[in-house]
Protein backbone atom coordinates (compact mmCIF):
# COMPACT_ATOMS: atom_id res chain seq x y z
CA UNK A 1 0.00 0.00 0.00
CA UNK A 2 1.16 3.19 -0.88
CA UNK A 3 0.54 6.03 1.23
CA UNK A 4 0.16 9.74 -0.19
CA UNK A 5 -0.31 12.65 2.42
CA UNK A 6 -3.83 13.80 1.99
CA UNK A 7 -2.93 17.67 2.47
CA UNK A 8 -1.03 17.34 -0.44
CA UNK A 9 -3.47 19.56 -2.48
CA UNK A 10 -5.16 23.02 -2.02
CA UNK A 11 -8.25 22.71 -3.49
CA UNK A 12 -9.42 23.93 0.28
CA UNK A 13 -8.32 27.54 -0.13
CA UNK A 14 -12.06 27.56 -2.28
CA UNK A 15 -13.46 26.74 1.26
CA UNK A 16 -12.11 30.04 2.57
CA UNK A 17 -14.16 33.39 2.36
CA UNK A 18 -12.28 36.10 1.24
CA UNK A 19 -10.09 38.24 3.06
CA UNK A 20 -9.66 35.30 5.17
CA UNK A 21 -6.02 36.07 6.92
CA UNK A 22 -3.16 32.88 6.33
CA UNK A 23 0.16 32.21 7.46
CA UNK A 24 2.52 31.05 4.51
CA UNK A 25 5.32 28.75 4.63
CA UNK A 26 7.45 27.93 1.26
CA UNK A 27 10.17 25.53 0.81
CA UNK A 28 13.39 25.62 -0.72
CA UNK A 29 13.88 24.78 -4.54
CA UNK A 30 16.41 26.90 -6.58
CA UNK A 31 14.61 28.73 -9.64
CA UNK A 32 11.48 26.22 -8.88
CA UNK A 33 10.85 29.27 -6.37
CA UNK A 34 8.86 30.50 -9.01
CA UNK A 35 5.84 28.34 -8.32
CA UNK A 36 5.81 30.22 -4.97
CA UNK A 37 5.35 33.33 -7.37
CA UNK A 38 2.62 31.53 -8.92
CA UNK A 39 0.50 30.59 -5.76
CA UNK A 40 0.90 34.16 -4.46
CA UNK A 41 -0.95 35.06 -7.60
CA UNK A 42 -3.25 32.58 -6.72
CA UNK A 43 -4.02 33.92 -3.11
CA UNK A 44 -4.01 37.48 -4.23
CA UNK A 45 -7.26 36.69 -6.84
CA UNK A 46 -9.16 35.09 -4.33
CA UNK A 47 -8.15 38.11 -1.82
CA UNK A 48 -6.51 35.99 0.66
CA UNK A 49 -4.53 37.97 2.52
CA UNK A 50 -1.04 36.85 4.00
CA UNK A 51 -0.54 37.37 7.40
CA UNK A 52 3.14 36.47 7.77
CA UNK A 53 5.08 34.21 6.15
CA UNK A 54 7.79 31.25 7.01
CA UNK A 55 10.80 30.54 4.42
CA UNK A 56 13.73 28.85 3.07
CA UNK A 57 16.43 29.09 0.81
CA UNK A 58 14.28 30.09 -2.72
CA UNK A 59 11.29 31.14 -0.43
CA UNK A 60 12.76 32.98 1.96
CA UNK A 61 14.04 35.33 -1.77
CA UNK A 62 10.64 34.78 -2.68
CA UNK A 63 8.76 35.74 0.68
CA UNK A 64 11.19 38.89 1.82
CA UNK A 65 10.61 40.58 -2.00
CA UNK A 66 7.08 39.96 -1.34
CA UNK A 67 6.82 41.44 1.83
CA UNK A 68 9.07 44.28 1.02
CA UNK A 69 6.63 45.14 -1.69
CA UNK A 70 7.44 44.03 -5.14
CA UNK A 71 5.14 42.65 -7.47
CA UNK A 72 4.85 39.27 -8.62
CA UNK A 73 5.84 40.15 -12.12
CA UNK A 74 8.91 42.26 -10.63
CA UNK A 75 9.78 39.11 -8.97
CA UNK A 76 9.14 37.06 -12.19
CA UNK A 77 11.58 39.62 -13.47
CA UNK A 78 14.52 39.08 -11.05
CA UNK A 79 14.39 35.56 -11.80
CA UNK A 80 13.95 35.82 -15.51
CA UNK A 81 16.74 37.88 -15.54
CA UNK A 82 19.04 36.76 -12.48
CA UNK A 83 21.99 33.68 -12.96
CA UNK A 84 22.18 32.06 -9.79
CA UNK A 85 26.15 30.59 -10.79
CA UNK A 86 28.20 33.70 -11.88
CA UNK A 87 31.87 31.85 -12.70
CA UNK A 88 33.49 35.28 -12.52
CA UNK A 89 32.44 34.83 -8.77
CA UNK A 90 34.09 31.06 -8.35
CA UNK A 91 36.82 30.98 -5.16
CA UNK A 92 39.14 28.74 -3.92
CA UNK A 93 39.67 30.84 -0.53
CA UNK A 94 36.45 30.38 0.94
CA UNK A 95 34.07 26.99 1.94
CA UNK A 96 32.44 26.77 -1.43
CA UNK A 97 32.60 27.61 -4.86
CA UNK A 98 30.90 30.67 -5.27
CA UNK A 99 31.95 33.46 -2.98
CA UNK A 100 27.77 34.61 -1.41
CA UNK A 101 29.12 37.66 -0.68
CA UNK A 102 28.58 38.49 -4.21
CA UNK A 103 25.36 38.11 -4.12
CA UNK A 104 24.50 40.85 -1.98
CA UNK A 105 24.92 43.65 -4.58
CA UNK A 106 22.24 41.48 -6.68
CA UNK A 107 19.52 41.12 -3.83
CA UNK A 108 20.30 44.92 -1.84
CA UNK A 109 17.81 47.04 -4.32
CA UNK A 110 15.31 43.92 -3.76
CA UNK A 111 14.38 43.65 -0.28
CA UNK A 112 14.32 45.90 2.92
CA UNK A 113 17.30 46.04 4.60
CA UNK A 114 15.54 45.04 7.74
CA UNK A 115 13.05 42.52 8.82
CA UNK A 116 11.16 45.92 10.55
CA UNK A 117 10.44 47.30 7.35
CA UNK A 118 8.72 44.52 5.21
CA UNK A 119 5.32 44.91 4.85
CA UNK A 120 4.48 41.51 6.33
CA UNK A 121 6.40 39.51 8.83
CA UNK A 122 8.81 37.29 7.86
CA UNK A 123 10.83 34.34 9.41
CA UNK A 124 13.41 32.80 7.43
CA UNK A 125 14.78 29.30 8.09
CA UNK A 126 18.72 29.01 8.05
CA UNK A 127 21.18 26.52 9.20
CA UNK A 128 23.75 27.16 12.12
CA UNK A 129 26.75 25.15 10.96
CA UNK A 130 28.54 25.81 14.18
CA UNK A 131 25.74 24.38 16.61
CA UNK A 132 24.31 21.69 13.86
CA UNK A 133 20.67 23.21 14.56
CA UNK A 134 18.10 25.34 12.72
CA UNK A 135 17.56 29.29 12.96
CA UNK A 136 14.58 31.00 12.12
CA UNK A 137 15.56 34.92 11.56
CA UNK A 138 12.71 37.48 12.39
CA UNK A 139 14.16 40.55 13.45
CA UNK A 140 17.36 43.25 12.58
CA UNK A 141 19.19 42.95 9.61
CA UNK A 142 17.18 40.87 6.32
CA UNK A 143 20.25 40.85 3.79
CA UNK A 144 22.48 38.59 5.32
CA UNK A 145 19.85 35.90 7.05
CA UNK A 146 18.49 35.51 3.31
CA UNK A 147 21.69 35.08 1.71
CA UNK A 148 22.59 32.39 4.28
CA UNK A 149 19.04 30.84 3.94
CA UNK A 150 19.89 30.41 -0.12
CA UNK A 151 23.66 29.16 0.70
CA UNK A 152 23.18 25.47 -0.57
CA UNK A 153 26.17 23.87 1.13
CA UNK A 154 29.62 23.18 -1.03
CA UNK A 155 28.24 25.62 -3.73
CA UNK A 156 28.00 29.07 -2.13
CA UNK A 157 30.20 29.29 1.29
CA UNK A 158 28.30 29.73 4.78
CA UNK A 159 27.76 33.82 5.43
CA UNK A 160 28.83 35.03 9.14
CA UNK A 161 26.28 36.67 11.42
CA UNK A 162 27.42 37.39 14.81
CA UNK A 163 30.40 35.69 15.21
CA UNK A 164 28.97 32.38 13.70
CA UNK A 165 28.15 30.57 9.99
CA UNK A 166 25.34 30.18 8.80
CA UNK A 167 24.01 28.12 5.70
CA UNK A 168 20.99 26.57 3.68
CA UNK A 169 18.18 26.11 5.81
CA UNK A 170 17.22 23.14 3.69
CA UNK A 171 20.25 21.23 4.95
CA UNK A 172 17.72 20.79 8.65
CA UNK A 173 14.42 22.78 7.77
CA UNK A 174 13.47 23.20 4.13
CA UNK A 175 9.23 23.63 5.28
CA UNK A 176 9.69 25.86 7.93
CA UNK A 177 6.52 25.37 9.73
CA UNK A 178 7.94 25.61 13.17
CA UNK A 179 7.40 29.47 13.48
CA UNK A 180 3.17 29.06 12.89
CA UNK A 181 2.74 26.16 15.66
CA UNK A 182 0.24 27.83 17.49
CA UNK A 183 -0.89 29.89 14.61
CA UNK A 184 -4.37 31.45 15.34
CA UNK A 185 -4.74 31.17 11.05
CA UNK A 186 -5.07 28.94 8.73
CA UNK A 187 -1.57 27.33 7.53
CA UNK A 188 -0.92 26.96 4.01
CA UNK A 189 2.30 25.66 2.36
CA UNK A 190 3.55 25.81 -0.90
CA UNK A 191 6.39 23.00 -1.36
CA UNK A 192 8.37 22.94 -4.53
CA UNK A 193 10.74 19.93 -4.65
CA UNK A 194 7.74 17.02 -4.27
CA UNK A 195 9.57 13.98 -6.52
CA UNK A 196 7.53 12.80 -9.00
CA UNK A 197 6.62 9.10 -9.28
CA UNK A 198 9.81 7.52 -11.56
CA UNK A 199 9.29 4.60 -14.63
CA UNK A 200 12.05 2.30 -14.67
CA UNK A 201 14.00 3.77 -17.42
CA UNK A 202 14.11 6.99 -15.15
CA UNK A 203 16.20 5.05 -12.87
CA UNK A 204 18.40 3.19 -15.01
CA UNK A 205 22.18 5.45 -13.69
CA UNK A 206 23.93 5.15 -10.66
CA UNK A 207 23.84 9.04 -10.54
CA UNK A 208 19.61 8.91 -11.03
CA UNK A 209 18.99 6.48 -8.39
CA UNK A 210 21.10 8.41 -6.08
CA UNK A 211 18.98 12.01 -7.07
CA UNK A 212 15.71 10.51 -6.64
CA UNK A 213 17.26 9.13 -3.26
CA UNK A 214 18.39 11.46 -1.83
CA UNK A 215 14.86 13.84 -2.81
CA UNK A 216 12.86 11.29 -1.02
CA UNK A 217 15.19 11.36 2.11
CA UNK A 218 14.70 14.81 1.61
CA UNK A 219 11.01 14.10 1.61
CA UNK A 220 10.41 11.97 4.19
CA UNK A 221 11.61 14.84 6.46
CA UNK A 222 8.94 17.05 5.83
CA UNK A 223 6.22 14.95 4.75
CA UNK A 224 4.54 15.01 8.03
CA UNK A 225 4.25 18.41 8.14
CA UNK A 226 2.02 18.74 5.20
CA UNK A 227 -0.43 17.34 7.58
CA UNK A 228 -0.47 20.32 10.07
CA UNK A 229 -1.52 22.64 7.30
CA UNK A 230 -4.73 23.58 6.27
CA UNK A 231 -3.40 22.93 2.99
CA UNK A 232 -0.27 22.12 1.04
CA UNK A 233 0.62 22.71 -2.96
CA UNK A 234 3.23 20.11 -3.53
CA UNK A 235 4.00 21.13 -7.29
CA UNK A 236 5.15 18.55 -9.89
CA UNK A 237 8.70 20.40 -11.10
CA UNK A 238 10.44 16.78 -10.99
CA UNK A 239 11.36 17.59 -14.29
CA UNK A 240 13.60 20.86 -13.98
CA UNK A 241 16.93 21.02 -12.23
CA UNK A 242 16.10 24.40 -10.17
CA UNK A 243 19.39 25.64 -11.33
CA UNK A 244 18.98 27.88 -14.37
CA UNK A 245 17.21 30.68 -15.51
CA UNK A 246 16.24 29.66 -18.48
CA UNK A 247 13.82 27.14 -16.76
CA UNK A 248 11.85 30.08 -15.61
CA UNK A 249 8.92 30.44 -17.58
CA UNK A 250 8.39 27.20 -18.20
CA UNK A 251 8.36 26.48 -14.41
CA UNK A 252 6.06 29.22 -13.57
CA UNK A 253 3.44 28.00 -16.39
CA UNK A 254 4.08 23.93 -15.05
CA UNK A 255 3.00 25.71 -11.67
CA UNK A 256 -0.16 27.92 -13.06
CA UNK A 257 -1.18 24.51 -15.05
CA UNK A 258 -1.38 22.77 -11.24
CA UNK A 259 -3.24 25.65 -9.38
CA UNK A 260 -6.10 26.00 -11.91
CA UNK A 261 -6.28 22.05 -12.26
CA UNK A 262 -6.11 21.92 -8.42
CA UNK A 263 -9.03 24.85 -7.52
CA UNK A 264 -10.87 24.42 -10.75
Amino acid sequence: MIIKPFNCSIGKLNELTPDTPVNLVLSGGGEKGVAHIAFIEALNERNIKINAISACSAGSLVGSMYASGLSTEEMLDFFRTTDIFQYSWITFAKAGIFDSSNYLRLIKNKIKPTFEELHTPLYVSTTNLNRGATHYFSKGELLKPVLASCAIPGLFNPVEINGELYSDGGVLDNFPLMPFKKSEYPVIGSYVVYPSVKTNDKLNSTLNVLEHSFKLLSLASEEYKFFKTYATACFPLDEFSGFSKKEVDDIYEKAKEYIEEKLQ
